[in-house]
């Protein structure tokens, strides 16, 4: 093993010492790492001060892992949005279809009884679930289109 690659390891080692564990991040900063090297090394300097200029560079440990949690958590906290929107969506939905469904009951039986049209009257009951449920559809939609809206920082 050479030199460099030894240093990458010692490196790599104080990366998971400060608590960065997670494979990606990880994977992530020794790609960067190895590319500032190689930036460094192809304008001219010898590996072992390319590879402590990129280190420094790079950051603290410590620091490096705070913003790693920091856009760990902005993620969680975006699927978790997405999620309750889409539930409170479907909450929705199941509010408008049984209004619907019984408005079209509700034809049915009067066509089927002898009455010659089709009443546009809507009960009380239906006005209430078909509302309700188009209020919920509309925030959850709102609400899922919010967690998945990608912000750029």
């Amino acid at each position: 093993m050479s030199k460099l690659e030894q240093q990458i390891a010692g490196w790599r080692e104080q990366m998971l010492s400060a608590g960065i564990q997670t494979p990606v991040p990880l994977e992530e900063l020794e790609i960067h790492l190895r590319e500032e090297i190689g930036r460094r090394v192809n304008s001219g300097a010898d590996e072992q001060r390319a590879f402590e200029i990129s280190v420094q560079q790079m950051g603290r440990p410590e620091l490096l892992n705070r913003e790693f949690n920091k856009s760990e958590r902005n993620i969680m906290t975006k699927r978790l949005i997405a999620s309750v929107g889409i539930f409170i969506l479907l909450l929705g939905v199941t509010m408008i279809l049984p209004a619907l469904g019984k408005h079209k009951q509700r034809n049915v039986a009067a066509l089927s009884a002898g009455a010659s049209y089709v009443s546009l009257t809507w009960m009380d009951d239906e006005k209430f679930g078909l509302a309700l449920g188009t209020t919920f559809a509309l925030a959850g939609a709102t609400t899922m289109l919010f967690g998945f809206k990608q912000r750029k920082a």
